[in-house]
């Protein structure tokens, strides 16, 4: 199954079945579709708004909000660029982001989806079924000793180990550390370059970014759609793990078990 696909379906969901880290409810959220033109849409930007119409009237997705935004309005470009950092080479992409107070205007982007295509959202409908049956998983991966797609480390962030020992942080100065009772076992290196959050996507990558929007340390990626999750481990290894049908591998890891 194409991982884009997922990320199409996922960035539906979050909006009702995972709990973020801002702690939004679903009416504070609204999926955006921005395209370059309202009155000449693509073929890709006509067929992605269509499918949203069509997922809005199931009953799962009645509260499902969409919005337009078109780069041929200046006013709307600008936004787009200026506030939630989507350019004419992302066009058409499909944005989860947080509504104002008023529940009216976006005032950033969660979760983004560029160049999303006709053929990429076939499969929506279908993978939202699948997916409807296992994200419960989700809530019951929850613990303090864990972090869960959406969910993200400011500065001075930590996640300890269940027994205490180890910790998992997003330093002040932007360093990513795992200590052993205060003694530091494993680093990003990462001090000094802009990063103010660690967010785990629901991709399974764990991202250090700076607030423009810039990525500057990540995780790699397992390249396949699951469920994911970060674990401060007892042993002292932090780890990312997709969880499947019948087995959970492991992603990505520090190595420090034991240290």
């Amino acid at each position: 199954m194409n991982p884009a696909v997922i990320r199409v379906l996922i960035l539906i969901l979050l909006c009702f079945q995972v709990t973020w880290a801002q702690n939004l409810r679903p009416e504070q959220m609204m999926v955006l579709l921005i395209g370059n033109s309202a009155s000449n849409p693509s073929a890709d930007q006509a067929a992605a708004l269509a499918r949203l119409k069509a997922l809005r009237q199931q009953p799962s997705f009645r509260q499902l909000k969409i919005g337009t935004m078109h780069f041929d309005r200046p006013a709307e470009a600008r936004f787009a660029s200026q506030v939630l950092g989507v350019d004419r080479s992302q066009l058409p992409c499909l944005c989860l982001v947080q509504l104002d107070s008023q529940l009216q205007r976006p005032v950033r982007k969660l979760y983004s989806m560029p160049r999303v295509t006709r053929q990429q959202l076939e499969q929506v409908e279908a993978m939202g079924r699948m997916w409807a049956q296992t994200a419960g998983d989700l809530s019951s991966l929850g613990g303090r000793n864990r972090l869960l797609p959406g969910q993200a480390l400011q500065p001075g962030g930590v996640v300890n180990s269940l027994n205490g020992r180890y910790s998992f942080s997003l330093q002040t100065d932007g360093n990513i550390v795992v200590s052993n009772a205060g003694r530091p076992i494993w680093a990003s290196q990462t001090n000094g370059q802009g990063g103010s959050a660690l967010t785990l996507g629901t991709d399974g990558v764990l991202r250090l970014s700076a607030p423009n929007g810039q990525v500057v340390w990540q995780t790699r990626s397992s390249g396949s759609p699951g469920i994911y999750y970060f674990l401060m481990q007892d042993d002292g290894n932090a780890v990312i793990y997709l969880q499947e049908p019948g087995r959970t591998a492991v992603i990505w890891a520090t190595e420090t078990a034991g240290r």
